[in-house]
């Protein structure tokens, strides 16, 4: 394996950081999209309702993630910011504190000691390379960035609409049960194929991960609709204007 090749493999992993909205936006979209729609079918025969209620949910949900990702984001990265001064803090004002940390926490990665210490010598000679060792090895603050806050929102909104977008396609073409169940089938079906994607991404079974979306789907959607049903039962003289 040449350098090209860890170079190339490096930005595969950096590349991945925004799997979890991805996965999350696609999975929220689809799941609170198709038990909505399910929930409005069964409680009103009005396809028009039904479109406009799961295209007022995409934006509205899209929009509610994506400030959601942002600002938990932005959090995140200003405690792990702040960590990092702090470390570095440290490091310039207690020294030697810092090198006995950082030789500890290589004696216990199962270097010997004499070994680690030949390394934090060498290491103290570049501060700041002893700097970003010492942030990880001994507090687990990598230096790579971990969140860009703005992309991680615009991933996740654009997502959540693909997601949400899914399951609502089928009214433009079908009306009533008829386009439920194939809203439900197309969302299980896109919800197995994210799970077969993820379970391959994570190397573990594709089967079972598209398997554990697929049940998730039909759950959520089946659930949605008896809701619908329940509150049409004990409401039967509320009516959704079409």
């Amino acid at each position: 394996m040449g350098l090209e090749t860890i170079e190339q493999k490096k930005q595969v992993i950096e590349g991945r950081a925004r799997i979890r909205e991805l996965v999350f936006g696609v999975q929220d979209g689809l799941i609170s999209t198709v038990g909505l729609l399910a929930g409005v079918q069964g409680a009103t025969e009005s396809t028009a309702v039904v479109i406009i209620t799961g295209l007022t949910a995409m934006f509205s949900g899209a929009i509610s993630m994506a400030a959601g990702s942002y600002l938990s984001s932005s959090a995140e990265k200003e405690i792990f910011d702040k960590e990092l001064r702090k470390a570095e803090m440290l490091a310039e004002k207690e020294p030697y504190l810092a090198a006995e940390g950082l030789l500890k926490a290589l004696n216990q990665e199962g270097l010997p000691r004499e070994q680690s210490y030949s390394i934090v010598k060498l290491l103290l000679r570049q501060q700041e390379v002893f700097l970003r060792t010492f942030q990880e090895k001994v507090f687990g603050l990598g230096s790579a960035e971990i969140n860009r806050p703005l992309q991680a929102a615009l991933v996740m909104a654009a997502s959540f609409i693909v997601g949400a977008m899914i399951p609502i396609v089928p009214y433009f073409v079908l009306e009533g049960t008829a386009a439920l169940y194939l809203s439900i089938a197309f969302s299980a079906l896109t919800l197995f194929a994210v799970g077969v994607f993820k379970g391959r991404l994570a190397g573990k079974s594709q089967l079972r991960s598209g398997i554990q979306f697929f049940a998730i789907a039909v759950s959520a959607a089946l659930l949605g609709y008896l809701i619908g049903l329940v509150v049409q039962y004990f409401f039967p003289d509320i009516s959704i204007p079409a």
